[in-house]
């Protein structure tokens, strides 16, 4: 008997822990320019909580009404009892949401249409990334949530880093108390992130 409630209390703690630990990896990919394509990958996570919330129902309430059988004059009058119906607010209860959040991670670029070069960017824990292309050329800019506002634009003061991706090449540039990107900046301290091969 002790051995089967157990397993009874093992299985209601594995399902507990399924349902707050849960994530999964979402990707969305887009072909940017002939040779170049991009695969943008988020750490999405079921977040679980409990909300207290009020539970109504149809009340009803009586009330005196003055009843004349002889208006104007109205020297027989008498009292009705009546009643009316209304919703109110009957006690709580306890109901679990949920909603999924989503958190930048990596980009998956491939370079090449007959031999392909795979390359990722793993990002997530160092700041947002954005990109975008100019004619052939993919530009992905990397904006610091050390000692930036982490929102995937670079601006005057923040440590960012820029990635120039051409089916022939890759090339990363950094800036922080410089104006424009150059391939070294000695105010730049953080740790640089790496465009790499995979496989290599």
């Amino acid at each position: 008997m002790s051995k089967i409630k157990n397993i009874v209390i093992m299985v209601c703690v594995l399902t507990i822990l399924s349902i707050i630990v849960y994530s999964i990896d979402k990707s969305s990919k887009e072909q940017l320019t002939t040779d170049i394509s991009l695969e943008k990958i988020e750490e999405c996570k079921t977040v679980y909580w409990d909300e207290e919330q009020s539970i109504y129902s149809t009340c009803t309430d009586n009330y005196l009404e003055t009843v004349c059988d002889d208006p104007p004059l109205n020297t027989s009058c008498s009292s009705v009892e009546k009643s009316y119906s209304y919703q109110c607010r009957n006690g709580t209860k306890t109901v679990t949401k949920s909603k999924e959040v989503c958190n930048d991670k990596e980009f998956k670029v491939t370079v090449g249409t007959q031999t392909k070069k795979d390359y990722l960017l793993e990002y997530g824990e160092w700041g947002k990334c954005s990109y975008d292309t100019i004619n052939d050329e993919l530009i992905i800019v990397c904006d610091s949530k050390y000692d930036g506002n982490n929102d995937g634009k670079c601006k005057s003061g923040e440590s960012c880093i820029q990635f120039k991706v051409t089916k022939d090449s890759v090339t990363r540039l950094v800036k922080n108390s410089q104006e424009q990107f150059t391939e070294t900046d000695e105010s730049f301290f953080l740790e640089k992130l790496s465009l790499n091969e995979v496989g290599k």
